[in-house]
């Protein structure tokens, strides 16, 4: 196994970021693998709006809405895995966080997945804003929904025959991931409110 690593991913790094997503999308749902994403090859994914798109919210501080946060899984210099914590779009859902992921497939099953969420949970931690990392897998995806358990995940919902793909129905399986530091302002029942 080659030596893997991840670290945060700047917006110098956005075209990489940029070709590597697109590159994971080529392969979901591929000769019986778990599907990544939602995205029919009807609605190919616009790179230049996604650019643009990147850097704004790369930019945007974690108490404005729309924020995101990339790191990446590097083998050697090639980027080969990716991971994002999107802020929400209302002020309201400041305290939690989506994860979205993506591995090419001749690094999978190595643990780089693993270390990707290592970090950006580590990371999700230390940020006072943050209480909840949210997430959806595919239910064609089990090893997917295994790495997310490992982690701490539970599923909290599944919405049947959510997505239509490649002639496959695919049901949404919703986990969650309470990360609020022990003692934090969590009105959830976590912290000084729970006296």
């Amino acid at each position: 196994m080659s030596s893997m690593s991840a670290r945060p991913l700047a917006i110098g790094d956005v075209d990489r970021y940029l070709d590597h997503v697109c590159a994971v999308e080529a392969e979901s749902g591929l000769d019986g693998a778990g599907h990544s994403h939602a995205y029919t090859d009807s609605e190919p994914f616009d790179v230049e709006a996604g650019r643009d798109q990147e850097v704004a919210r790369w930019s945007t501080e974690i108490d404005e809405v729309g924020w995101r946060r990339a790191w990446g899984l590097f083998d050697e210099d090639e980027l080969v895995g990716n991971l994002c914590l999107v802020g929400g779009l209302l002020r309201s859902e400041l305290h939690r966080a989506n994860v979205g992921m993506g591995v090419t497939r001749a690094h999978r099953r190595q643990r780089g997945g693993s270390l990707l969420l290592a970090t950006a949970i580590g990371w999700a931690r230390r940020q006072l804003l943050i209480d909840w990392i949210d997430l959806s897998v595919f239910s064609d995806n089990p090893g997917a929904e295994a790495l997310y358990a490992r982690h701490g995940f539970q599923v909290v919902g599944r919405t049947p025959d959510r997505f239509r793909l490649h002639g496959r129905s695919l049901d949404d399986i919703a986990m969650t991931l309470h990360v609020a530091r022990p003692g934090s302002d969590d009105v959830y029942g976590h912290g000084p409110h729970d006296k």
